[in-house]
């Protein structure tokens, strides 16, 4: 994909703060995917809409893996769903982006090996398709990197 091209996201996206300015070493482990992973690059897509509450589902922190993850029982989903959203933005560092990874996951891995704790970026995942536009790609791993073109 190219800088400036439009295309539809689904999946985990997290904001453009937590990701900004960082090499694609320190994105690896900042969203808790395994050394190397980002070798062959990726791109990162900024959200044209942000997602309504029946779009997305909460994903907690990159410190824990889906895989791991366990929801609290007796918190207002709704509720917290409306303050992650009230935080969100177009433009800026609390945009939401998408970082699509070059190499694909593996299903026959180990989840805990292809996904280990991460520093602990907020996450939201996706769960119908959104329109985005790509902003990056960032290649040339470890050192590669993320500079926002749009």
């Amino acid at each position: 994909m190219a800088v400036g091209e439009a295309t539809w996201v689904r999946g985990y996206v997290t904001k453009d703060k937590f990701i900004r300015g960082r090499t694609l070493a320190e994105i690896e482990w900042t969203l808790g995917f395994h050394r190397g992973r980002f070798a062959q690059g990726i791109e990162v897509i900024r959200l044209d809409e942000l997602p309504g509450p029946d779009q997305f589902e909460l994903a907690g922190y990159s410190m824990v893996a889906e895989h791991r993850l366990r929801p609290a029982g007796g918190l207002d989903i709704g509720k917290i769903k409306s303050e992650a959203a009230a935080s969100w933005a177009l433009q800026g560092p609390e945009r939401l982006v998408k970082v699509r990874v070059r190499t694909p996951h593996d299903p026959g891995g180990d989840p805990d090996v292809q996904y280990p704790p991460g520093l602990g970026a907020p996450q939201w995942k996706l769960t119908l398709q959104v329109r985005g536009t790509v902003v990056a790609e960032v290649d040339s791993y470890p050192d590669g990197r993320y500079r926002p073109m749009l």
